[in-house]
């Protein structure tokens, strides 16, 4: 009886073990993740289209593919439409019901195709220079309008090759257009005709279709330029006639034109003005026929999306962060009413797309410990219905826990992070802490599935090796309201980088964490304060830090969103250069003394690379261990595969070496 005691033991500690030793959530494993990217319901709410997109690393390739699948409302007889090794995305359900448009890069560039509910082959119904951006039906379903980039002058590959190729900064810009496309009609060489309606010298963010098919409503800046969406107005064309009107443009932002479903208005986003990067953006509408624009109620976060009108006008259905979270509201056209459609939600929702009728939308729906699957719901209550089980090959994996803390800023404000544990964490046990500051800074950490395969940092297998990490949002972020949104300005590294320091202290007061295994790490404004951190203290055993603004005046006059920078400092660099030397990391790069490695995509328009450059080399000349990640083709983090899961792995086998087991190659 003792003998079979005892075998019972050692077998309860060799399964433990094992359990402890198998890996599931290293950076290869999570890069096999699917993800839902849109969920359509059809107009009658019977059907659903959602597009599952997955990562390709082959000899050749290195690219996120998406497939489009259909089932009935219930989730039930699922389908996939389209097939092959390219891209096919964004589908979109015809008025009636009968015909599904998407677009398709198969034969090299991004075209819109057309599709029947019950399968069989595509037509292609475009033949583009460039490349189709968005899309909409019309309301009668005969037309599609979409948006096209412009193709570079003919004789600009001939200038290439005979290396004459120079050109004036600026002077050339190339915008996106608004075409509409006739299903019905042809032109001279037999295909389907398409006619450009902003032959204007603007940039067409977004657009939405009158109720009678004549007019489109759509937004526009000065150019393609991040920086110039923020100042947009908003025009309508006359599809038939091409006739312009203005419908709001003042020294504001206005976006998202969408007409009422009785034609009588269009509503709109509006920024502050002048406008302010982190401040309130409101919801307004005004008269199709001329008349005064009416503000309605503000949203709790002040930075709302719009959704939708109602079905029958009365309301629009926003959606915006709350807090660790995302909230769908509707608001009344009264300009007063505002009531919560989701609440009580305790998961995350996103990817909202509402049906032509307004009877049901579609959306994503997970959580920290749940992967994100394709949802819907109808319009008159919200009471989410999986649709999707795209991710079902993960059941039964132990995913690492994460909960939400709270604590004090140094004047009292409360603080509120994520924190996730170590998968195997044991009681009473010390652990290394990783810091991961956000980007924004007017981002937010919520509460998303944590094994990503599109993000930097590996959470899910950093947890799995071992550490616990803090996602903290201190002030700044946004989800907490706009006067804790407009809590950093002119103060960048100041009471935010107290913030994070108070979420550190607490978690090691906890009791779990390892004051002397300390690891911070963010991507781009969580670059910033990562390498501002490692300049104010020596705490930090190791870091690593992607895409910083590391000199704020040279970021401002090299980025490509100028007006960022001048509106959290109040000033441009040049009326106030000491706000931005001294809330500049580099100004402090001979205190550093933490091993760094940065990460940097070498086509980063947003931050330059050479901010990366500059920290590189103050710490190689100054004998500090660093290494530079150098990302060919990337813009402000990695879009292809093989980037992502190189920068992931990186960073695990970086924060393994210097916080849980030291290994060579460094």
């Amino acid at each position: 009886m003792r003998t079979s005691i005892l075998a019972l033991g050692l077998l309860i500690l060799v399964n433990a073990s094992s359990a402890q030793s198998k890996t599931y959530w290293s950076p290869e494993q999570c890069m096999k993740m699917k993800n839902i990217t849109a969920v359509r319901v059809s107009p009658d709410g019977h059907k659903v289209l959602y597009t599952v997109r997955q990562a390709v690393m082959t000899e050749d390739r290195s690219e996120y593919v998406n497939q489009v699948f259909l089932c009935n409302a219930d989730g039930s007889n699922t389908v996939q439409l389209t097939q092959g090794d390219k891209n096919n995305s964004n589908p979109k359900w015809s008025p009636d019901g009968k015909w599904i448009a998407f677009v398709s890069n198969r034969d090299g560039k991004n075209n819109l195709y057309l599709i029947s509910p019950a399968g069989g082959e595509s037509e292609k119904l475009t033949d583009v220079k460039t490349g189709v951006n968005n899309f909409e039906w019309s309301p009668d379903g005969n037309m599609i309008a979409y948006v096209m980039t412009d193709a570079s002058p003919e004789d600009v590959e001939k200038k290439k090759k005979e290396k004459d190729d120079w050109y004036f900064y600026d002077e050339v810009i190339l915008q996106n257009r608004l075409y509409v496309l006739s299903l019905h009609e042809t032109d001279s060489a037999g295909k389907k005709k398409s006619t450009k309606l902003t032959k204007e010298n603007r940039n067409v963010i977004a657009f939405d279709w009158s109720p009678d098919g004549k007019w489109i409503a759509y937004s526009h800046g000065k150019s393609p330029l991040a920086n110039d969406d923020l100042y947009a107005d908003i025009s309508m064309v006359n599809v038939a006639s091409g006739e312009q009107k203005s419908v709001a443009s003042t020294p504001a932002g206005e976006t998202s034109p969408n007409f009422s479903p009785d034609g009588k208005y269009i509503a709109y986003l509006c920024s502050e003005n002048p406008v302010v990067w982190a401040g309130k953006t409101f919801v307004e509408i005004v008269p199709v026929q001329g008349g005064p624009v009416k503000k309605l109620a503000e949203t709790p976060n002040d930075q709302p999306n719009i959704l939708s009108w109602s079905a029958d006008a009365s309301h629009l259905y926003v959606a915006e962060n709350n807090k660790t979270l995302l909230s769908v509201y509707s608001l009344g056209i009264d300009g007063t009413e505002m009531t919560e459609f989701t609440k009580g939600c305790t998961d995350l929702l996103g990817g909202f797309s509402v049906n032509r009728t307004a009877t049901y939308v579609g959306f994503v729906l997970q959580n920290t410990s749940k992967p994100g699957e394709a949802y819907i719901t109808s319009l008159t209550a919200f009471a989410p219905a999986k649709i999707s089980d795209v991710n079902k090959d993960l059941e039964g994996r132990p995913v690492p826990r994460t909960e939400i803390i709270r604590w004090k800023g140094p004047d009292g404000k409360e603080i509120e992070g994520l924190l996730t544990y170590p998968l195997h964490y044991e009681a009473g046990k010390k652990y290394p802490l990783i810091l991961n500051p956000h980007g924004g800074p007017a981002g937010v950490y919520q509460q998303n599935f944590i094994a990503s395969n599109q993000s930097a940092y590996p959470l899910a297998s950093l947890a799995e090796n071992g550490m616990f990490i803090l996602r903290p949002n201190p002030r700044g972020s946004t989800g907490y309201g706009v006067v804790f949104r407009e809590a950093n300005e002119r103060d960048w590294g100041g009471a935010d980088f107290l913030d994070l320091m108070a979420g550190v202290d607490y978690v090691v007061k906890m009791g779990v964490a390892d004051p002397g295994k300390l690891g911070v790490m963010g991507w781009s404004y969580g670059g910033f304060m990562s390498s501002w951190i490692v300049g104010h203290t020596d705490r930090f055993k190791a870091a690593s830090i992607g895409a910083p603004v590391v000199d704020l005046s040279f970021q401002n006059l090299t980025d490509d969103i100028p007006g960022f920078l001048p509106s959290y400092m109040r000033s441009d660099p040049w009326a106030d250069w000491a706000v931005y030397d001294q809330h500049s990391p580099l100004r402090f790069v001979q205190n550093v003394k933490t091993p760094v490695m940065l990460q940097h995509g070498e086509a980063d328009a947003r931050v330059p690379i050479s901010n990366s450059l500059m920290f590189y080399h103050a710490l190689q000349r100054r004998g500090v261990p660093v290494r530079l990640l150098a990302l060919p083709r990337q813009p402000h983090g990695p879009t292809e595969p093989k980037m992502v899961y190189k920068v992931s792995q990186s960073n695990m086998d970086w924060f393994s070496h210097y916080l849980v087991e030291e290994k060579k190659g460094f």
